[in-house]
C-alpha cells in the first residue's frame, strides 16, 4: 500500500505534466492518510488552480493555513485564488499575510503588487466608470474611454432590477445610463465609427428621448453616413430641445444643401 509520501510523489509527477485531474487524486490519497500536512494541501490546491478550480483553491489553501498558521505558502495560494476569482481585496490582505511570515518571497510580493495594481484599476461604480472615461477622452485616448464607459453601462444595467424581463432604472440611472452611451458614442464618432455612433445614440435616447446630445451627435452620425433625411431629423429634434445649439442650426443646413444637390 502506498504511503502519504509516494502518493504526493505520483501527485507532483502529474501535475508536471499537467495531468491536473489526477494529480488532485494522487494528493487526496496522500492527505487521507496524512490530514495534517499543510504542504499537501497547497499542492491540491495548486492542482485545484491549474484545472481552473479557483474556489476548491481557495478551500485547500485555507486549510493549510488552518493547519498552520506559519505556512507562508497556503497564504500564497489563498492569496492566487482570490485574485484569479477578481477579489483582489481579500487576495491583497492574503499576501500581505504571506509576507508578513517571509518577507523576502519574491512570489508573495509580486502577487501583492499584481493585486494593489489590480485595485487600483478596478472602478468603484459607474460613476467611477463614467470620471475615467472622461478623464481618458480629455487626454485623446478614446479607446480607453470606450473600455470605462462600457464598464459603467454594463455595472449599471446589472445593477438594475428586471421586471418582467426589462430592466427598471431610478430617474436618476436613466440619466447617468444615458450620458454613459452618449459619451461612448462621442468616443465611438473621434474615431469614425459612425454605426456605433447611431446605435449609442438610439441606445441613449430609448432612456431619455430629449437627450439634445443623443439627437445632435445621432444626426452628425446619419449626415457622414449620407442618410440626409435622417440627418434632418435628429437636427431638428436637437434644435427643439436647445433651439440656440449652432451646431444643429449649422447642421440643418448642410444636409439641406446636400438634399438640394442630390435633388
Amino acid at each position: 500500500m502506498a504511503t502519504a509520501q509516494e502518493w504526493r510523489e505520483r501527485g507532483n509527477a502529474f501535475h508536471t505534466r499537467k495531468e491536473h485531474a489526477r494529480a488532485v487524486e494522487c494528493y487526496t490519497s496522500a492527505i487521507g492518510l496524512d490530514p495534517t500536512s499543510a504542504a499537501l494541501r497547497t499542492n491540491r490546491a495548486a492542482a485545484h488552480h491549474a484545472s481552473r478550480d479557483f474556489a476548491a483553491a481557495l478551500d485547500d489553501a485555507r486549510a493549510s493555513v488552518a493547519i498552520d498558521p506559519s505556512w507562508a505558502k497556503g497564504h500564497y495560494r489563498a492569496g492566487a485564488a482570490l485574485a484569479a476569482m477578481d477579489r483582489h481585496a481579500e487576495a491583497a490582505d492574503a499576501f500581505r499575510s504571506g509576507l508578513a511570515l517571509d518577507p523576502s518571497n519574491q512570489m508573495l510580493a509580486q502577487g501583492l503588487a499584481a493585486a494593489e495594481k489590480a485595485i487600483a484599476d478596478t472602478p468603484v461604480d459607474a460613476t467611477d466608470c463614467k470620471t475615467r472615461g472622461n478623464a481618458a477622452y480629455a487626454e485623446g485616448g478614446y479607446e480607453e474611454a470606450i473600455g470605462w464607459y462600457t464598464k459603467g453601462i454594463a455595472m449599471m444595467v446589472k445593477q438594475s432590477q428586471p421586471t418582467h424581463g426589462i430592466c427598471v432604472y431610478s430617474n436618476a440611472n436613466v440619466e447617468s445610463l444615458a450620458t454613459l452611451y452618449v459619451n461612448r458614442a462621442e468616443c465611438h464618432r473621434q474615431l469614425v465609427d459612425m454605426r456605433r455612433v447611431v446605435e449609442d445614440c438610439e441606445s441613449a435616447l430609448q432612456l431619455a428621448p430629449r437627450s439634445f446630445k443623443a439627437h445632435l451627435r445621432r444626426a452628425l452620425a446619419m449626415e457622414y453616413l449620407e442618410k440626409y433625411d435622417e440627418a434632418a431629423a435628429g437636427f431638428k429634434a436637437a434644435m427643439a430641445i436647445d433651439p440656440s445649439g449652432t451646431v444643429a442650426s449649422e447642421g440643418l443646413r448642410r444636409v439641406a444643401a446636400y438634399k438640394e444637390v442630390d435633388g
